[in-house]
């Protein structure tokens, strides 16, 4: 019997596998197991992090940078020079607006600072213009005239005033903004000359009371055409006339926004290109029709009404339209109102040319010179004169009317007078 079979014959156990070759199986697949674990760990930490500084990126851009131009007077003489601006992301953006540090462009405009960090005004040495800062607050008063801010105003810890941008765009009639086309961050502000006031917010002056014959506004005129069935309507009732005089800019707005005029009324004279027919209330509307008929009788066909009545909705459309094409608010606003803030709200404003787009040109045509002359015999004002901008605050529109009843016309016309500086407001 050989050895084997002496180790497996009777009375001996076979022989046991030694246990540590399958620990070491074990060992093998876990230290794997490990790895591919670790492994799916890394990339999703790797894909956590790009996804985190992702979202930091786009909620924290670079510093914004302000280029500033100006002229200061250094040795008697007036030098222009220029100056960058450079400011945190916390400093120079809040609330979805951008801020700018107004102290030194003020100072060079001649107006010194007074008040503590909590309210503070700036004084024009040579004027009688002003606008007063409250910290914190949405509101501010330029020249007297209470102005929304789009973003509360702050200070820095060295008495800097921080106010949006988006207010010195609308605000000032001499600074001029634009934006680096690749870096949106980086800012060209060019302080400009002075020519008149500073600020387009203005508090006119009451008019003072006028003595006139109770008849004033309602004697009857020689018109070419037979406007006998519309002449009661140059003038409304005169327990209703403030009605019709109600003051819509910037700083009024319509009350309530989604306000609907009563008694609105087609026009017949509506362009005819497919527009729908626009509407207005019933005493303009009528005296609007008698206004355009007489135009006509002097030979100036084809002025037709291009836009009446707007609802809340469609000012809003309009808006948010000519942001896109302008690139903000702010530029916007200087073209197409705020909805809430157009006088189209009201059922009283109307758009009246013959051009196929309005035009300032038009003011300059015959027919264009003939409405701002004769529309105060209807009850109507050019109501965004082409000397009245830093008031209005609005472009010279003068294609653009409202009805403000006849004797109220007469008035502005004969003055020289906005609607602003005639509501003192």
């Amino acid at each position: 019997m050989n050895s084997s079979q002496n180790r497996n014959g009777p009375g001996h156990a076979p022989a046991k596998k030694r246990p540590r070759r399958k620990s070491r199986g074990m060992a093998k697949y876990g230290f794997r197991i490990l790895l591919f674990l670790l492994f799916f760990a890394l990339v999703g930490a790797l894909t956590a992090g790009v996804f985190f500084f992702s979202l930091t990126g786009m909620k924290n851009p670079g510093d914004i940078v302000y280029a500033v131009k100006m002229t200061e007077i250094k040795d008697e003489e007036p030098t222009e020079v220029s100056s960058l601006v450079p400011l945190s992301h916390e400093l120079g953006f809040s609330g979805d607006q951008y801020y700018f540090p107004i102290n030194r462009i003020m100072e060079n405009m001649g107006f010194v600072l007074v008040g503590d960090r909590n309210e503070v005004s700036f004084l024009r040495k040579e004027s009688d213009e002003h606008v007063k800062f409250a910290a914190g607050s949405l509101a501010a008063y330029v020249n007297g005239v209470k102005c929304l801010l789009p973003g509360p105003v702050f200070t820095d810890g060295e008495n800097n005033i921080y106010v949006p941008l988006e207010f010195l765009e609308n605000q000032f009639t001499n600074l001029t903004f634009t934006r680096d086309e690749k870096d949106k961050n980086k800012i060209a502000v060019e302080v400009g000359e002075i020519e008149g006031r500073c600020f387009r917010a203005w508090k006119a002056e009451p008019v003072p009371p006028v003595e006139e014959s109770p008849d004033f506004g309602n004697l009857p005129e020689k018109f070419l055409a037979d406007l006998s069935a519309y002449e009661k309507y140059f003038s409304p009732p005169a327990r209703e006339e403030k009605e019709y005089l109600v003051l819509i800019n910037q700083q009024n707005p319509i009350d309530p926004q989604d306000y609907v005029p009563p008694e609105l009324s087609d026009l017949a004279d509506t362009r005819q290109d497919g527009r729908p027919t626009q509407q207005l209330r019933l005493y303009p509307a009528m005296a609007l029709a008698a206004f355009l008929a007489e135009a006509r009788a002097n030979g100036f066909d084809g002025i037709t009404v291009t836009s009446a009545y707007r609802s809340f909705a469609y000012q809003a459309q309009l808006f948010g339209e000519e942001v896109t094409r302008a690139g903000s608010e702010a530029a916007a606003a200087v073209s197409v109102a705020r909805p809430g803030q157009s006088e189209h709200q009201s059922g009283l404003g109307v758009d009246i040319h013959n051009q196929s787009a309005a035009n300032q040109d038009f003011g300059s045509t015959p027919g264009g010179i003939w409405l701002a002359e004769n529309a105060h015999r209807f009850g109507f004002i050019l109501r965004y004169p082409k000397d009245k901008t830093d008031i209005t605050g609005v472009k010279y529109e003068p294609w653009h009317f409202r009805y403000v009843g006849r004797r109220a016309a007469m008035k502005m016309y004969g003055g020289n007078l906005c609607l602003e500086e005639f509501l003192g407001s």
